[in-house]
């Protein structure tokens, strides 16, 4: 179990520090493999709730790293955002909009799908908080959907080359 009360009262710059590390945004490291994706899930949820910016997180993360460590980070947002949507059959979808778009719709997701519920403690009979990822985000569709309507309207004359170009950007090259 998370220990919420410490990300609940980390100041902000702190929580962001704890959050700029390969925990969160190497997908091929060890220490990606050794805490578990609700947790992952549920530390970034609390931070997003608290008004926290994954852009300025992701951002310090990459800063000064080799293009290795940079290309992981939009698969690590890729995982998050396949765990919080409950499928991968979103994945082309996402990646038509921009870094600013993705971030924004895992932001929300996040807010959207990770809760405060309450657990009893069959021997004392008392009840505790316990943060939790939802199993599959029922806003998902609603919250997706304005955000490529707004991406749309920024670009409107999008030719389906140009998406093409955009998937392959998010394939083979880096968006941080």
């Amino acid at each position: 179990m998370i220990n919420y009360e410490y990300y609940r009262d980390l100041p902000m710059k702190e929580y962001e520090g704890v959050l700029a590390n390969r925990d969160y945004w190497d997908h091929c490291s060890y220490e990606w493999e050794r805490r578990p994706m609700e947790n992952k899930l549920i530390a970034l949820g609390i931070f997003a709730r608290r008004g926290g910016k994954l852009s300025r997180v992701i951002n310090r993360y990459a800063e000064g790293r080799e293009y290795t460590y940079r290309h992981s980070i939009q698969y690590c947002v890729m995982d998050y955002l396949e765990r919080l949507f409950g499928t991968h059959d979103y994945y082309v979808r996402i990646m038509l909009l921009d870094k600013r778009e993705v971030l924004q719709l895992l932001t929300e997701l996040l807010k959207s799908c990770v809760y405060c519920g309450y657990v009893r403690d069959y021997r004392t009979g008392l009840y505790s908080d316990e943060w939790r990822v939802a199993k599959q985000c029922k806003d998902a569709e609603s919250i997706l959907a304005p955000i490529e309507e707004r991406h749309k309207r920024i670009y409107p004359d999008e030719t389906l080359e140009h998406q093409r170009k955009l998937v392959k950007r998010w394939m083979e090259g880096s968006l941080w």
